[in-house]
């Protein structure tokens, strides 16, 4: 604990008795403020408290953190140097306090990718929900790359599924998760958005991320008025975006890309041209790269690989796009004609996540052609249930819900 004894700024008035003779005159008890949960010039590797009192009776205080009001309790988690101002007041006398410290990350730290199980119906599972945390001895900070709805038949046959649009809500809150550095909305298809709104409603999102598409669908207006109402900032992506998930230069870092324009600016339903508008998100942490996709399909995929190489050239990590679709894999969009693919021949990943629901994806011809990939892993959410990916060291470690050793199982096959 640090006792500050402070002096006054204000000059203290002399006090003067009642009547025909005088005292000397006598200053009021000195205010001091008694500082816990930080000293001042010391560094520290973990999260700090700090709380403060005042005294003599009648003393109020106030304070302030690197010129931002910080209130007596709260807790300080990002890494980082730091003032504490801390003023009190009374009866028109005032001193003030302050405290200089930092905070480093010390220890291990690992980025954990989490891919969540949407589950296996096909009018509302098998979206997309990937959570990525930068974890270290300051603790966890979050990001978010959509989030759709948990979709599992209903419980009779032929009854009407069930559709949980605050699945991936309470998943995040099971994780202690109480705070999202960003929320990314790839592009305006629900079983990407569909679990936004319960997000924004019981967790703090600092930045809201969207492609700007307009589209007038009643579920897709209550997630961006959500996101306006709630998210400190809504950032429609039009030029690449870097964001330190971790707050320091040796943390996660996340570059966001935006998606093809030609599609945005015209309200649309069309599920191509919509999928084809998809933000990219490329994620680096010690010398592993992942790449997520959204349901990007040829157009997109062609960009990606042309005007934004830098970021998708081989990688690690490809988080498959449209779940395992033909149209996110070969070049002509099919794979029954040629089996192709620029876009895998550009990225190269080690390893590839599909979520996907098993009935409709990942396709047959899709899936095939990722296996010809050289010792490159597949892992697909309708097998595998949820993914978690933990990278440190330049390496990564992949654990799974169920079903560890087995294969992926392909949907049916389309022309998609």
């Amino acid at each position: 604990m640090k006792l500050l004894r402070t002096t006054p700024i204000l000059a203290l008035v002399a006090l003067t008795s009642c009547g025909d003779s005088t005292s000397d005159p006598v200053g009021p008890d000195p205010i001091e403020i008694e500082v816990s949960g930080v000293e001042d010039g010391a560094v520290y590797g973990a999260p700090v408290t700090i709380s403060w009192s005042v005294s003599p009776s009648g003393a109020s205080a106030s304070g302030e953190l690197n010129g931002e009001s910080f209130t007596s309790g709260s807790t300080v988690s990002r890494p980082g140097d730091y003032s504490l101002v801390i003023e009190a007041v009374r009866a028109g006398d005032r001193a003030e306090a302050r405290v200089e410290f930092s905070l480093e990350i010390t220890g291990d730290r690992r980025l954990i990718v989490r891919m969540f199980d949407l589950g296996p119906e096909g009018l509302g599972g098998g979206g997309d929900a990937i959570l990525l945390s930068d974890s270290s001895s300051l603790g966890i900070r979050h990001g978010m790359v959509d989030a759709g709805p948990r979709g599992d038949p209903g419980p009779t046959s032929g009854s009407d599924p069930i559709i949980r649009d605050e699945y991936v809500a309470e998943q995040l809150l099971a994780l202690g998760v109480d705070t999202l550095e960003f929320l990314q909305l790839t592009h305006a298809h629900a079983d990407h958005f569909g679990g936004m709104a319960p997000i924004l409603q019981s967790i703090h999102v600092r930045e809201f991320i969207y492609n700007g598409q307009p589209r007038n669908f009643a579920r897709y207006q209550t997630v961006l008025s959500a996101a306006n109402s709630l998210a400190d900032t809504v950032i429609v992506l039009s030029q690449e975006r870097e964001i330190r998930l971790g707050g320091d230069d040796q943390g996660v870092r996340t570059v966001h890309l935006p998606g093809l324009p030609d599609y945005l600016s015209t309200p649309t339903n069309d599920g191509r041209l919509l999928n084809e508008g998809s933000l990219g998100t490329w994620v680096e942490f010690e010398g592993v790269r992942l790449f997520l996709t959204g349901d990007s399909e040829v157009e997109a995929n062609q960009r990606w690989r042309t005007s934004f190489a830098e970021w998708t050239s081989n990688i690690e990590i490809l988080k498959v796009g449209h779940h395992g679709a033909n149209n996110a894999i070969f070049d002509d969009g099919f794979g029954s004609s040629s089996q192709q693919s620029s876009w895998l021949d550009h990225t190269r990943p080690q390893l590839m996540l599909i979520p996907a629901n098993g009935r409709s994806h990942p396709r047959v011809r899709a899936l095939n052609r990722m296996h010809q990939e050289d010792q490159a892993e597949v892992y697909c959410t309708n097998v595998h249930g949820l993914i978690e990916v933990r990278i440190a060291g330049g390496w990564w470690e992949v654990t799974t819900e169920r079903n560890g050793n087995a294969d992926c199982v392909p949907g049916s096959e389309a022309n998609t």
